[in-house]
């Protein structure tokens, strides 16, 4: 008897085992570009895989909207989506499902996010995309040494142009402002247009020209650009040039502006900057920034920022974009000395946050946030074909020609649109 029970105590025991090595927890697949922090991101995931009890595996590509069109039977549950663009595309073929029903820290999606944020992302009134971070475009950059030999004065926008002018006059360029970027070359210089048109005519006029309603030749985008003309041709005003905009690569710009045996000292460029700038150099000994002064709309900002999207609508997928979405997403990602993880839910506890440098850019992005002042990159919510890669050419054209032939070039664009 006593045998009996230990050989079949034994096939029990086998049988366990071989059970226990065959069990393989359910896996999630989470797609997207590859990018800075990547690791952090994956720490992140990891988290809620333990949480949950399941595996998340990260698969990073270089086009993650186009893979999901090309492999609508595609094995991802959800995916990082860099633009709203790209969202609306998903949402119009159907190849992602919609997110109201799903509840963050047991909220919707919609109370976590501006009005806009969420607009840019819906489709037929349903919202598509939550927002996993943010970042602000509307900075202006400085080596602090050569700004305070200058006694720089910052108001406001006027303020600011014209006292670097002035240091222009005495045969100093205060601005670097190298934006050479192959085949996107351009794109810098849609960003000062946003910058302006949002500052000086709020929120309402932007919105109508990222939803193209307005022409380019429209008074308002003119005088706008008539604003940066100042900027980008006052004699002396840019170092080496107004042609250097379009001719110098833009990643060499941080080395440029630090360098002690050049003129220039000011930057006005956006948070990608941050990933040029040499090692040896310290944030507020070395250099500093502050948001762009302003016009009219104090707090406006411009901005960029990464979304995601649900490719798969069971459950457990959706159990992980509630929790990616969730005000406790990146709070591990933030206590990283080099993260420069800005979360766009409005409740995360920013006292996470533990490089000064990313607390000062989530502090303008939210006090932005909070206004609803906060307004994603314009020339990635155009329709595609319309917008972005024509105002790069636009803008290239603007600064190869000069002034003189702007009238000529903003009819060339609504025309080609």
């Amino acid at each position: 008897m006593s045998k009996k029970i230990i050989f079949f105590s034994l096939i029990i025991l086998i049988t366990i085992t071989f059970s226990v090595i065959a069990f393989k927890p359910p896996e999630v697949v989470v797609i997207g570009p590859q990018f800075h922090e990547q690791d952090y991101f994956i720490e992140e995931l990891e988290i809620i895989a333990n949480e949950l009890d399941i595996k998340i595996k990260y698969i990073g590509m270089s086009d993650p909207e186009t893979y999901i069109i090309n492999n609508p039977n595609n094995n991802s549950s959800i995916a990082i989506i860099p633009n709203p663009q790209g969202v609306v595309n998903l949402a119009e073929r159907k190849l992602i499902f919609n997110l109201d029903d799903i509840p963050v820290d047991d909220d919707s999606i919609s109370s976590l996010y501006s009005k806009h944020l969420t607009s840019i992302v819906s489709h037929k009134g349903n919202i598509y995309a939550g927002w996993i971070r943010l970042f602000p475009n509307s900075l202006i950059w400085y080596d602090i040494s050569k700004f305070q030999q200058h006694n720089i004065k910052v108001d406001n926008f006027e303020t600011l142009l014209q006292h670097t002018k002035q240091i222009a006059d005495t045969g100093i360029s205060p601005w670097c402002a190298n934006s050479e970027s192959s085949a996107s070359t351009g794109w810098i210089q849609t960003n000062w247009l946003e910058d302006i048109l949002l500052t000086k005519y709020g929120p309402h006029i932007y919105d109508d020209w990222s939803d193209l309603k307005i022409n380019a030749s429209n008074i308002k985008i003119y005088l706008s650009i008539k604003h940066l003309e100042e900027f980008i041709f006052y004699e002396n005003h840019i170092y080496n040039g107004p042609q250097s905009i379009i001719n110098k690569e833009f990643r060499n710009l941080p080395k440029v502006m630090l360098d002690d045996s050049k003129d220039c000292f000011l930057s006005w460029s956006g948070h990608y900057f941050r990933y040029y700038i040499p090692e040896e150099y310290v944030y507020l000994e070395d250099y500093a920034l502050l948001p762009l002064p302003k016009i009219n709309f104090d707090n406006s900002l411009v901005g960029i920022g990464d979304s995601i999207v649900l490719t798969k609508r069971d459950d457990l997928s959706r159990q992980v974009i509630s929790k990616i979405l969730s005000k406790n997403f990146g709070q591990v990602w933030s206590t990283n000395k080099d993260s420069h993880y800005i979360s766009a839910n409005r409740n995360f506890d920013k006292n996470k946050i533990i490089n000064e440098l990313t607390l000062y850019e989530y502090t303008i992005v939210h006090d932005a946030l909070s206004e609803n002042l906060f307004r994603f990159d314009a020339s990635e919510i155009m329709a595609r074909g319309k917008g972005s890669n024509k105002l790069w050419i636009l803008f290239k054209e603007y600064i190869k020609e000069g002034p003189q032939n702007l009238v000529k070039l903003l009819n060339s664009f609504d025309k080609n649109i």
